[in-house]
């Protein structure tokens, strides 16, 4: 039997009967693990909001004959902000959604580990977003998740993106550059706000195409 402490961000999790809870977590160390905590809802010694999604915790987890159960989960952070506003909430749940199906069991990337997290945080501690903006930032995910992946190169744009939205891409780019005032940045964004959607629609069609995946953005942001 091993055991494994690591850092985790729960993607989701699901009942199975009144006691058990399963859920998906990506750990720093070991990747995107599948894992059991029996008993969790019952117990009034462990918390079931450790294994919440957007949960991030620390974790012992019994690894036997290829089955992981949880014994320990310590939360760390919630990321409230997060749960209370709809607008982070759809892009959080759509950046988990997306962890999920690219990433295999045990693939372990420490990098894109840190760098979720930090995602997460800025959007966390926004004060608001605004339509364009939240585009924005679900393109930044989609473009660090094709340097992830090594399909991310600067002459495939031509070939993702027709000639307007590759204009208006290098524009937007210009702005985020040019700018550090925030509230700024984020209302010439809405002027940009169809073309930031149509880029990152494209994106994902890329990489849903060039990994055999399959991210939905339409059924999780509810104005898709």
């Amino acid at each position: 039997m091993n055991i494994l402490k690591t850092k985790c961000l729960v993607l989701k999790n699901k009942k199975i009967n009144e006691s058990d809870l399963t859920a998906t977590i990506f750990t720093r160390e070991y990747g995107k693990i599948n894992a059991t905590a029996y008993g969790i809802r019952k117990s009034k010694s462990r918390n079931p909001i450790t294994l919440n999604p957007l949960s991030m915790a620390d974790m012992t987890i019994h690894k036997k004959n290829g089955f992981y159960t949880v014994n320990e989960s310590e939360l760390i952070k919630k990321f409230e902000n997060i749960t209370k506003n709809i607008e982070k909430l759809e892009i959080s749940l759509y950046i988990l959604d997306s962890v999920n199906k690219i990433y295999d069991i045990n693939y372990e990337d420490r990098i894109f580990f840190d760098r979720l997290i930090e995602i997460l945080e800025f959007i966390n501690t926004r004060e608001k977003i605004l339509k364009g903006y939240k585009y924005y930032l679900i393109l930044a995910f989609l473009r660090r998740i094709m340097l992830e992946q090594g399909i991310y190169h600067a002459d495939e744009l031509e070939k993702i993106l027709d000639f307007e939205l590759l204009l208006k891409y290098k524009e937007v780019s210009l702005i985020s550059k040019k700018s550090s005032n925030e509230e700024n940045i984020q209302k010439k964004f809405e002027k940009y706000s169809d073309y930031l959607k149509k880029i990152a629609v494209a994106f994902e069609k890329y990489i849903n195409e060039s990994l055999q995946v399959k991210m939905e953005m339409k059924k999780i942001l509810t104005e898709e």
